[in-house]
């Protein structure tokens, strides 16, 4: 038996791709139908939030129906649950193909069979939950069946949630031969468990980074589990490009080096693909090279930088940067001046504690906030604190030390 696993198309939600191209809503639909058609898979598992949200509905009606026909007609079954967008979506969808199963609807767990397989799930009852959906599991679900598969729409490994939180425990505790998750938009496995989330069909943006597609789970004599294998559909590709600058002196240099890696990238990848790099430098810098005119202007930005084995390879976003200057601490913090100044205040421990007891304080306060009062509350601790704030005065160091080296 073959099975097709999904979620997080998000229909609807049109992603932008590099500067000014965009896939079309259904296009990660589409890649998804026909790659369970070609593979000539028994069953299509769709992990929820495939519409992106309720507004979305009526631009996705009609290419969601016709790939559930499409589906249909190749004799591939459509079983799903619902998330924490397309909660109220799903009913109505029930109602109006029977071309797809809906287990769990109203957030109660709910069975079905198809050949020797037993399929469980569990589904959004409204927008946020903060329950636990494995806790009120009905083992009594799994009664006579060997081979069975766990479809949910969860927060994995998080104590508090709004949406489904789970633990990865609850997973290898479960007697459930294999849990396919939707919620995370990165295709992953969760701990040692036998979870893995879906992730999302298609990037549907520059932070999505890696490898999308959907997972193919296959039996062994229709008893046992196979090792699921994740197939790549999303034609393109984000990633951060590690790019050590140390010795460097100008910019040109360090766009040579950029390019230089982003080819020894491409020569790791298995598959073509327009790839897009975003610029992570590291290592130490120089003060005279000033990495903010990296790009040159803005109009560089998402540019094709070269094409290597049938992969094209554009720059995106703003780089990142993630060096050490260039420059003795000790030395500086002898002089005067501003520069001085900073460089006693960094080395000085007392006053980066008083520095992050200010930054958590700060951080406390912004959940006061109504604009961040819906967020999850989680607490900075004092090492994580220090961090941020040596790693804010050094990025204000190196600035001062730039504009001086420039003649500012």
């Amino acid at each position: 038996m073959k099975i097709l696993a999904c979620s997080d198309i998000h229909l609807g939600r049109i992603p932008l791709v590099g500067e000014g191209e965009q896939q079309t809503g259904s296009s990660s639909w589409e890649a998804v139908v026909q790659k369970a058609i070609q593979l000539e898979v028994d069953a299509l598992v769709l992990c929820g939030d495939v519409v992106e949200q309720e507004h979305a509905w009526l631009s996705v009606y009609e290419p969601l129906l016709s790939g559930l026909d499409r589906l249909k007609a190749a004799g591939i079954k459509v079983i799903a649950v619902g998330g924490n967008h397309d909660y109220d979506v799903f009913p109505r969808l029930a109602q109006e193909s029977d071309a797809i199963t809906l287990l769990g609807l109203g957030g109660t767990w709910e069975r079905c069979d198809l050949g020797p397989l037993r399929i469980i799930g569990w589904s959004f009852p409204s927008s946020h939950t903060r329950t636990n959906p494995l806790k009120e599991f009905d083992a009594s679900l799994l009664e006579g069946a060997h081979l069975t598969l766990g479809l949910l729409h969860t927060d994995a490994g998080v104590q508090t949630s709004v949406y489904a939180p789970t633990q990865s425990s609850d997973f290898t505790s479960s007697t459930v031969g294999l849990w396919m998750l939707g919620h995370i938009h990165k295709p992953d496995r969760v701990a040692n468990s036998n979870a893995y989330y879906c992730g999302s069909p298609f990037a549907l943006d520059k932070s999505e980074m890696g490898r999308h597609g959907a997972w193919l789970l296959k039996t062994i004599a229709d008893s046992t589990w196979d090792e699921p294998q994740c197939i790549t559909l999303c034609p393109y590709r984000y990633e951060r490009l590690s790019v050590d600058i140390s010795g460097l002196s100008d910019l040109e240099q360090v766009r040579s080096k950029v390019t230089s890696s982003a080819r020894d990238y491409v020569s790791t990848l298995q598959e073509p693909t327009n790839l897009y790099l975003t610029p992570v430098f590291v290592g130490t810098l120089s003060p005279s090279v000033d990495l903010s005119l990296f790009f040159g202007s803005f109009e560089e930005r998402e540019k094709l930088l070269f094409e290597q084995q049938r992969s094209k390879v554009y720059l995106v976003s703003q780089s990142v940067d993630e060096t050490e200057l260039e420059v003795d601490l000790g030395s500086l913090a002898q002089g005067q001046g501003p520069a001085a100044l900073l460089a006693r205040m960094l080395l000085d421990e007392d006053e980066m504690a008083s520095l992050a007891q200010k930054y958590q304080s700060l951080d406390r306060e912004s959940y006061n906030s109504s604009a961040f009062g819906i967020l999850e509350r989680t607490v900075l601790d004092t090492d994580d604190a220090i961090r941020k704030s040596r790693q804010a005065g050094r990025k204000l160091l190196k600035a001062m030390l730039v504009q001086t080296e420039g003649g500012f």
